[in-house]
């Protein structure tokens, strides 16, 4: 027997703004917007950012939604539009009636999650994840025994702090290069690559049935990192550009520098 479609509804109140209650869904979901008691009657016009079948996001732009009438009639009480969710990720919508601006919320479309030879599904709500302070693994060909040890535990998700090469401080988040693996992974004998690091994610995912993430903060950087220069000095001396007497472009950016 086929399986139905999943429909969740949202009410729309006129001047409810939802921004900090999440709306969780999944993929494979129909959202229907509906309006509430306090819209009927009124012209209402719904805008979202989540993208159009065979469109990129992008976070800026939102389309305009088509309205349905099931039973034909201009009739508000069962007139909804539709989202058909495909794609996860943190969506935004409002909805406009008299030329303002009524209210509006967010959506986020939980992803999905596969492990194993047979690609099976790992429910969101069934992930166990233990970090891993990456520079603290030493060497690269001793990172499967290590990260083993989280596997047999019963873990099914390994974080990892960055895997680039670390500034100065040695700060696990301060980047010096944020394209070049962390050289301390590389041994007297073998060099560490991504090549190397993706064929044990691989291995991880396939073999232990565990995922592996890792995040990033790019405004944590090293002193000493070349793009920084380039950018100071192109902010200093870029030609047909306003001189900046106070530099404080400049200043900006050395403040967000974490050492």
């Amino acid at each position: 027997m086929s399986r139905g479609k999943h429909t969740r509804i949202l009410l729309l109140n006129d001047m409810e703004k939802l921004d900090k209650t999440l709306f969780r869904l999944e993929q494979g979901y129909e959202l229907q917007f509906r309006l509430g008691p306090t819209l009927q009657g009124k012209h209402v016009t719904v805008y979202t950012n989540y993208p159009a079948a065979g469109e990129l996001f992008d976070r800026h732009k939102f389309r305009c939604l088509t309205w349905h009438n099931p039973t034909g009639k201009e009739d508000d009480s069962d007139k909804y539009c539709k989202l058909e969710l495909r794609i996860s990720g943190s969506y935004q919508y409002y909805f406009n009636h008299e030329n303002q601006k009524g209210g509006g919320g967010y959506l986020v479309v939980d992803p999905i999650l596969r492990v194993g030879a047979d690609n099976h599904n790992l429910p969101l709500d069934c992930v166990t994840l233990q970090t891993f302070l990456a520079k603290c693994l030493g060497p690269f060909d001793g990172w499967e025994d290590r990260l083993k040890v989280a596997k047999e535990s019963g873990y099914n998700m390994i974080h990892l702090t960055p895997v680039q090469k670390l500034g100065l401080s040695r700060s696990c988040y301060s980047l010096a290069d944020q394209l070049e693996v962390n050289p301390d992974f590389s041994s007297s004998s073998k060099k560490c690559s991504w090549n190397e690091m993706g064929k044990l994610v691989e291995k991880m995912k396939n073999e232990w049935n565990m995922l592996c993430i890792t995040d990033v903060v790019y405004n944590h950087t090293g002193m000493l990192i070349f793009i920084i220069f380039i950018i100071l000095v192109s902010c200093r001396f870029a030609k047909g550009l306003p001189s900046c007497k106070s530099f404080s472009c400049v200043g900006v950016l050395l403040a967000l520098i974490y050492i």
